[in-house]
This record gives structure tokens, sequence and C-alpha cells, in this order.
């Protein structure tokens, strides 16, 4: 069982470009997205605006999302009453 644990973590252990790769490049975009929207800002603010409505539209549906946590509490105390009777 040794053998099998000492060859998984060499494997584990072993330097993977394409990760490393892709954890590089999300930090890039995290560090130049402030700078590109500083940019944008400063070219034109009218693009901020239509930016800011079309996310509004986007996010509009998932407000509902709120309202539908509210159909989860019924069976939820439902399962704790349960539980407290069964105690």
């Amino acid at each position: 069982m040794g053998g099998y644990l000492r060859t998984q973590t060499a494997v584990a252990a072993g330097r993977r470009p394409a990760a490393i790769l892709a954890v590089l490049l999300a930090a890039a975009l995290l560090v130049s997205a402030p700078a590109l929207v500083a940019i944008l800002a400063g070219l034109d603010s009218s693009l901020l605006t239509a930016a800011r409505d079309w996310a509004s539209g986007l996010s509009a549906p998932f407000s509902y999302l709120a309202h539908a946590r509210v159909v989860l509490y019924a069976p939820l105390v439902a399962l704790v009453m349960r539980a407290r009777e069964n105690q």
C-alpha cells in the first residue's frame, strides 16, 4: 500500500502547466479589469451607463430567486417539527 500512496503523491505533486497558465491568466484579468474600466470611463462615460442598464436588465429575473426561497421554508419547518417529535 505504501507504494501506491507514494505513486499517487508523486502524480499529485507533478507540474501542471495548463493549470498554472489558467491561474496566471485569471490573475491577469482580475488585475487589469479596474484599469480597463477606468480607461473606458475616461473615453466615454455613456459606455458605463449602457453597461449598467444592461446589467440591471440582466439581473432582474434573478430577483425572483429571493422570493423562491420562501417556498423552501414550509418543508424545512415541517422537517424540524417532525424531528422534534421524534426526539
